[in-house]
């Protein structure tokens, strides 16, 4: 299998997984921004093994920690409330407009964006469209946080691409969760006894969805461009969708399994019209 290919497949896993996260913050009787918290606090001690086990944490890997670790806890934080706030659907839906501001972002860079990978984008996000049921809007905040959400984590993957490169996956990811958990450390010692009581949530959401899975997305973008993952990554929404309707008995109307297969056509075509665009990776 090659790099580009298995780079696909780790990051629709990943999405798949993360997509269970809507399930904990929906069904936890803690506050979301204890549940951020905790995530980042625990991932960071995950992290921190392997990162002290290579040694190659530097002054300027620290200094790019400065600006991600803020993004992350921005993103992550608005999220979860934006998901507290309304539905699943509807929260993880608004966090996931953030293809189109990765569009938008690269535009304005000067990219270079191929007309097909522009229209892969807005058609997985069409089926996104569908995929919600705007009627369930309970809050106007919650729809703010889940745009501001959606733009910080636009502005985290541009920026954290370009260091993914130079400094690794695993290095990224540990600066990013080290200097959001400095951030959000109120909320974690405000959720510390709901951590130690739901000790297996807790570390499924720190040690594997947190520390792995973001090793696993800072080393997957060395491969795939930002544009491209953000269309393979609207299995997410689509994942925690199924899942609040299996789980938490909220209701999905024929639209919405409309918008689930278009998500997944669009996701496939990615994948192929990526590969067969393949170039070379140097071994690591």
């Amino acid at each position: 299998m090659n790099k580009k290919l298995r780079a696909y497949l780790l990051i629709s896993l990943l999405a798949i997984c993360w997509g269970s996260i809507p399930l904990i913050i929906r069904t936890s009787d803690v506050s979301s921004m204890s549940l951020v918290g905790i995530r980042t606090f625990l991932g960071t001690i995950f992290l921190l093994i392997f990162v002290l086990q290579k040694r190659q944490i530097t002054k300027d890997l620290l200094y790019s920690g400065i600006f991600l670790g803020p993004l992350l806890a921005i993103h992550w934080s608005t999220m979860f409330k934006s998901i507290e706030l309304n539905t699943v659907a509807v929260g993880i839906g608004l966090v996931f407009s953030y293809p189109i501001f990765i569009l938008i972002l690269e535009l304005l860079r000067g990219k270079n964006i191929k007309l097909l990978q522009v229209a892969l984008i807005f058609t997985g996000f069409f089926g996104l469209y569908l995929l919600l049921d705007f009627s369930t809007i309970s809050s106007a905040s919650g729809v703010v946080y889940g745009l501001v959400s959606a733009i910080s984590l636009a502005i985290l993957i541009i920026y954290g691409s370009s260091k993914s490169v130079q400094f690794g996956g695993l290095n990224v990811a540990f600066v990013q969760v080290f200097f959001a958990a400095i951030i959000l450390s109120p909320f974690t010692y405000e959720g510390f006894s709901w951590m130690l009581d739901n000790l297996l949530v807790s570390v499924f959401l720190g040690f594997f969805l947190t520390g792995v899975g973001l090793t696993t997305y800072w080393y997957v973008i060395k491969f795939v461009p930002p544009v491209s993952i953000g269309t393979i990554t609207y299995l997410e929404p689509v994942t925690g969708v199924i899942i609040g309707a299996i789980i938490l008995n909220e209701s999905l109307r024929i639209s919405q399994y409309v918008g689930f297969a278009i998500v997944l056509l669009i996701g496939i075509v990615q994948v192929i019209f990526d590969t067969k665009n393949q170039v070379q990776f140097p071994e690591n």
